[in-house]
């Protein structure tokens, strides 16, 4: 998975609580990461409940900041 993929993956799972539209092999890698973790029985489903890791969430975080405005002279 590419960076912004994964943050986009990120953000999916911190607003809706599940894993929509992410493929398994794109789960394994973020819970290899110990960017999420899957609910306990959840993880055949189609859409597994997921829950951010405290470095799921600064990740997630600190890449969706507002970049600063550049000062225009």
């Amino acid at each position: 998975m590419k960076h912004d993929e994964v943050v986009a993956a990120l953000k999916v799972i911190a607003e809706k609580g599940m894993a929509i539209h992410i493929s398994k092999e794109d789960l394994k890698d973020l819970r290899a990461y110990n960017l999420i973790d899957i609910a306990k029985g959840a993880e055949n489903d189609r859409s597994p409940a997921c829950t951010l890791t405290k470095k799921g969430r600064v990740m997630l975080k600190a890449n969706t900041k507002p970049k600063p405005a550049s000062p225009e002279d």
